[in-house]
């Protein structure tokens, strides 16, 4: 079961910075999504599979696992700097 966590958390890291080149990609954000902004949204979603990434580093047998944890943590820890960064400082620029 972790081993499996492991790996859908290194999934679900790739398709959020996906989806976030995605989404700053579109021009200026006006809309919402379910009541909150897409990069709002993103974080929450990211920090999310951040947390699930530290619990699937129980599930490393090899060193694919390690390998994977490892780029899980450090795309999804950068993506929630970033996204930090541009959600709190985003609107100095007008």
């Amino acid at each position: 079961m972790i081993k499996q966590l492991n790996i859908w958390s290194f999934i679900f890291s790739t398709i959020w910075v996906l989806l976030f080149f995605i989404v700053s990609s579109t021009g200026p954000i006006e809309y919402t999504i379910l009541g909150t902004q897409p990069f709002v949204l993103l974080l929450y979603v990211t920090l999310l599979t951040f947390v699930t990434g530290l619990l699937g580093m129980a599930g490393m047998e090899n060193w694919k696992g390690m390998a994977r944890s490892f780029s899980t943590i450090t795309l999804t820890l950068g993506l929630s700097v970033f996204l930090t960064i541009i959600i709190f400082f985003g609107h100095l620029i007008s």
